[in-house]
């Protein structure tokens, strides 16, 4: 299917100011007295890297330019990153909020099935906390159990990030709210990094491992990685390394040490402590390669434990155990610890809010498929005009490049998800379509060689 959004005319954009003066009660003359401020708007807009046509973008300042004021979504920043036709469905919502010096506008939002998306733009007013490289950590979106938060455009000159909120879950009312309490920026990262450590020889220098038992029921167990961690996880007891045995830090990984290492059951732990402020909230993974820098395929799952005071509030996750599917020293000798590391440089907190009312369309499509994977998963399936939602026990075992959906329509012609997935929680696989899906015109889906048949 092409992209409409690559096609602009003069006639496209005015339908589009048509349908957005009338999302927002626009009077009649309001083109007209926007018409007479064309040359300012336009000359205050040549900084901004706006990715269309010139006859295009001065059609737009008509409609921007009173945009925050008469409720129309400001289509010269959305249509940077989303087509026309995505834009189409969105309701307007602009309503602001202000904290710290930094602005949240929420643009617009739409409501399909049980899919909520909304738009939201961060805009610093007094610095540079805002950056492409935001990561909103405390957020709440009323109205679903499983929320992902994600920046889909940044715009240095403006210094304004868009973030895109996708919510999954029925709602009971039509009245919602986004809510950032913090977020993270500034970050750095450290890819294929080398550790230079020889673990052989730091294993060796160990007399011996002593060993802690876990209750994932009643200790500090606030997380779980890896290929096995549902497994992992309902064990009724987990042994991991005695904290803080060994104090090895990394070169440029100054938020972190490794605080113990050694064989417990059978398998190689790697323990670290992230004792640095931001440590708290910087990520990574350890993995290892052969001596020509190969990734090497070895099993590995984590587990994050212990707990920390901070404010008078204790938080979980003091420590990260790496555990690798190694048996014995033997089989390290011609591998090497390498990482993907990222570290933030600012962790800002305030309280952004925006209320608003969004309402259902409901249009949706669903129907049920098992997919074999280690296991049979049962999974159902809902087709709204945002994309396509797997729900299921077991879902966490789906990876994206195992999935292939397409679509097929009443017309023959079909639509294939390529990318887009996002894993919205352990039983949830979302996939974002780039183009609104024509419910109405969605005849079946094929879902890895399974023909999928669709219910109202």
């Amino acid at each position: 299917m092409s992209n409409p959004g690559d096609h602009f005319t003069e006639q496209n954009l005015n339908h589009i100011k048509k349908l957005f003066n009338e999302k927002a009660g626009l009077e009649a003359n309001f083109q007209r007295k926007s018409q007479k401020n064309r040359t300012q708007l336009y000359k205050r807009r040549i900084p901004k890297i706006i990715y269309i046509p010139i006859a295009a973008i001065l059609s737009l300042t008509i409609v921007t330019g009173a945009a925050a004021a008469m409720g129309v979504i400001d289509l010269s920043a959305m249509l940077q990153f989303l087509g026309v036709d995505r834009i189409n469905i969105l309701h307007p919502v602009n309503k602001t909020s202000e904290d710290q010096g930094i602005r949240m506008q929420t643009l617009g939002a739409v409501r399909d099935g049980s899919t909520t998306e909304i738009y939201v733009a961060l805009t610093d007013l007094t610095g540079d906390r805002v950056n492409a490289s935001l990561d909103v950590y405390d957020f709440h979106v009323s109205g679903g159990r499983a929320q992902n938060a994600q920046v889909v455009q940044y715009d240095a000159a403006e210094r304004t990030a868009i973030v895109r909120f996708l919510v999954q879950g029925k709602r009971l009312s039509n009245r919602m709210s986004v809510q950032i309490r913090s977020f993270l920026s500034g970050a750095t990262k450290e890819e294929n990094y080398d550790s230079g450590l020889n673990l052989t020889e730091l294993l060796n220098k160990k007399q011996q491992n002593e060993v802690d038992t876990l209750d994932p029921l009643e200790d500090s167990i606030s997380g779980w990685g890896g290929e096995s961690a549902l497994e992992l996880s309902e064990q009724k007891f987990i042994h991991v390394l005695r904290q803080d045995q060994t104090h090895i830090k990394l070169p440029r990984i100054d938020w972190m040490y490794i605080s113990n290492i050694g064989f417990v059951d059978g398998k190689l732990h790697i323990q670290i402590n992230p004792d640095d402020e931001m440590g708290r909230y910087n990520h990574g993974e350890f993995f290892f390669t052969d001596d020509r820098g190969n990734k090497q395929d070895i099993p590995m799952n984590s587990v994050s434990y212990g707990s920390y005071t901070k404010g008078g509030t204790r938080y979980g996750g003091d420590y990260e155990e790496y555990i690798f599917d190694i048996s014995d020293m033997s089989q390290l000798e011609h591998l090497q610890l390498k990482g993907n590391f990222t570290s933030y440089d600012q962790f800002i907190t305030g309280q952004w809010k925006t209320t608003f009312d969004l309402k259902q369309d409901s249009l949706s499509k669903t129907g049920e498929a098992t997919i074999r994977m280690n296991d049979e998963i049962r999974t159902e399936i809902v087709v709204s005009s945002l994309g396509v939602t797997l729900m299921g026990k077991g879902g966490n075992q789906l990876e994206p490049e195992n999935l292939h959906i397409e679509l097929y329509l009443n017309d023959g012609t079909s639509i294939l998800a390529k990318s887009g997935f996002l894993n919205l929680d352990d039983n949830l696989m979302k996939w974002i379509s780039p183009h609104p899906i024509p419910i109405n015109e969605v005849n079946y889906l094929m879902l890895n060689g399974q023909k999928v048949n669709l219910q109202d």
